[in-house]
């Protein structure tokens, strides 16, 4: 999803948040795990000088709450079953839910990025954003951790939606594995191919689906519209990949970036060889 390559093949290949910074656009992240998986996903695939920083900053980052010991431990095993990002209990900062910490900055950062009605005329100054947030709640063997997540996300998505919000912005949530901890992942044929196919779901804007709906019947066979296609049809990161670059290049994105993103209908019966899925994930085999 990143890099839109397992191993790039260019050097100092740019990450997709790096789309949207050079067009204009505010980009932040937060993680609520105490990671950098940008630089674990991304740096370990050039020589050091060849990954240059500032091709791959963004203007905001939230990270280090996340990593105060009072969450993650500073000595021994940070990934116990009682303490950190992989906690089989709540996950709690100073009296709070840890992801509310997060939903906090991302309330304080939206409401500098966006015209609020209340504000006066000559402050309202829209600038577009790419905001990608990292929630480890799912993160967890019980299954149990991911239920204090469901009020904050649903007020959030309230908010996002009351405050017209969504009507010009893309909204995903999505995960980037399925459950692999506890008995069923351990045990059962179901758990591993929930552990290949993880959760994803995306809002568009009403426009944006018209216009995917309206690319599909005028350049493809299949007249239902492309995202319901998709729902039922083998798509991987790439297509995301492609789709985040389709949104940062808006209206001049490439044809190819097009067909390759989840705006337009992927192929039926299509095969983990043809998605660049390696086997050892592969869901779709038959005995």
């Amino acid at each position: 999803m990143f890099l839109g390559d397992i191993y790039p093949k260019k050097r100092n290949t740019l990450p997709i948040w790096a789309y949207f910074r050079d067009r204009g656009y505010i980009t932040a992240r937060v993680e609520s795990g105490c990671e950098d998986w940008a630089k674990e996903y991304n740096g370990h695939n050039y020589p050091q000088q060849d990954f240059a920083v500032s091709n791959r900053s963004l203007d905001y980052e939230l990270t280090a709450p996340f990593c105060l010991p009072e969450f993650y431990p500073s000595v021994g095993n940070p990934f116990g079953n009682f303490k950190g990002p992989y906690s089989i209990i709540a996950r709690c900062l100073f009296g709070r839910y840890l992801h509310e910490w997060a939903f906090d900055y991302l309330y304080k950062l939206r409401r500098e990025l966006r015209p609020q009605p209340a504000m006066p005329q000559k402050a309202r100054k829209h600038r577009p954003y790419m905001i990608t947030v990292a929630l480890m709640e799912g993160h967890e063997g019980t299954g149990e951790v991911l239920r204090t997540l469901d009020d904050a996300l649903a007020a959030f998505i309230k908010d996002m939606r009351d405050s017209g919000e969504l009507d010009d912005t893309v909204l995903i949530i999505g995960g980037d594995h399925g459950l692999h901890m506890g008995l069923n992942f351990a045990y059962t044929q179901n758990g591993r191919i929930e552990h290949q196919n993880p959760f994803f779901a995306m809002s568009v804007p009403e426009w944006l689906h018209q216009y995917a709906g309206d690319y599909q019947a005028n350049n493809n066979q299949e007249q239902a519209h492309p995202l319901a296609l998709n729902e039922q049809r083998l798509t991987t990161p790439f297509e995301l990949h492609h789709t985040f670059r389709v949104l940062a290049e808006w209206p001049e994105f490439s044809s190819d970036s097009w067909k390759r993103s989840l705006f337009y209908a992927q192929k039926k019966g299509r095969t983990c060889d043809e998605a660049g899925i390696g086997a050892g994930f592969c869901m779709c085999k038959t005995n």
